[in-house]
C-alpha cells in the first residue's frame, strides 16, 4: 500500500491485518500522532486462529456460576489497546522494541518492531478534546483527537463491505462513547521530580524528533488503526504548529 496522509489536525484509519505492519512517520519531525488500535474478531477477517482474550480466563465449573450477568456484559466488550494495562503489563511508562502493547483484557495488540526516533512516546495523557481546548481558554470550534478518533472510524466504515461497516459504527455504543487513552506516539511529557519528598509531577514539553522519524508496529491480530495528527497548538508539543503526518501498510 502506497504511503498515505494523516491530515494535519484530523485523523486516519486503516484495517492492519495480522502479520502486517504500519509505519507511522513523522514526517516533518515536530507532529505528535494519537495511536489507537481496535480489535476485530478472527472470525471477521483473515486470521484462522482466535486471539480474543477469553470471556472466563483460567475458568472452573465453579466459577462460571459466580460471575453476574452485568459483570459478564461489560467482560464483552470489544477489546481496544488499553495503556494503563501495557503499562501494568511492561511495568514502564514508555515501551521499546520489541514489546508488546495490550488489550484491557490483557491479549496481544501489536508489537514495536522499529522506532528510529529518540523513544521518547507517552502512555499517560488522555486524547484532547473539546472541553480540553474549553480549559485551556479556545472559544468555538477547535480540532480534537477524540472526535477525529470517532470521525476516521466512520469514515473507514464507509469504505468497507456490510459486516464490516457494522462492527465498526457499533464500536462507538459498545465503548459507550468513550475514546480510550491513545498510544501517543512522539510525544514529549517528562515526568518530574517536584522537591526532596515523592511528589512527581508532569510536563507538556516540545518534540525531540526529528523530519522523518518513524515507529512500526507489527499486527498481532486483526487491527483498525486510527491515527490523529494532534490539533494541540495552544501547548508546546507540536512545537506549536499541527501539520501532516504519513503511515504505510506493509507485508
Amino acid at each position: 500500500m502506497p504511503k498515505q496522509t494523516i491530515p494535519a489536525r484530523r485523523g486516519a484509519a486503516t484495517l492492519v491485518r495480522k502479520g502486517q505492519y504500519i509505519k507511522i512517520i513523522n514526517t516533518y519531525g515536530n507532529q505528535v500522532v494519537d495511536t489507537w488500535a481496535f480489535a476485530l474478531p478472527s472470525a471477521t477477517l483473515s486470521s484462522s486462529d482466535a486471539v480474543e482474550a477469553p470471556l472466563f480466563p483460567n475458568a472452573t465449573a465453579t466459577s462460571l456460576k459466580i460471575y453476574s450477568p452485568t459483570a459478564n456484559t461489560a467482560a464483552s466488550a470489544p477489546e481496544y489497546m488499553s495503556m494503563c494495562h501495557t503499562r501494568a503489563t511492561l511495568c514502564k511508562l514508555t515501551p521499546e522494541v520489541g514489546e508488546t502493547l495490550v488489550s484491557q483484557k490483557r491479549a496481544p495488540m501489536v508489537k514495536i518492531v522499529e522506532d528510529t526516533s529518540p523513544g521518547v512516546h507517552d502512555t499517560l495523557i488522555a486524547a484532547c478534546d473539546r472541553w480540553r481546548y474549553g480549559e485551556l481558554g479556545v472559544e468555538g470550534y477547535h480540532e480534537s483527537c477524540t472526535d477525529n478518533c470517532w470521525d476516521a472510524l466512520a469514515a473507514l466504515s464507509d469504505t468497507v463491505d456490510a459486516n464490516f461497516t457494522e462492527l465498526l459504527k457499533g464500536l462507538q455504543a459498545k465503548l459507550g462513547g468513550r475514546v480510550p487513552d491513545p498510544f501517543n506516539l512522539f510525544m514529549n511529557i517528562p515526568v518530574t521530580q517536584e522537591g526532596s519528598g515523592a511528589k512527581r509531577g508532569l510536563k507538556f514539553e516540545g518534540p525531540v524528533t526529528k523530519e522523518g522519524d518513524h515507529v512500526v508496529l507489527e499486527a498481532l491480530r486483526d487491527v483498525v488503526v486510527v491515527m490523529s495528527a494532534c490539533p494541540q497548538d495552544v501547548l508546546d508539543i507540536n512545537g506549536k504548529k499541527p501539520v501532516d503526518a504519513h503511515f504505510e501498510i506493509m507485508g
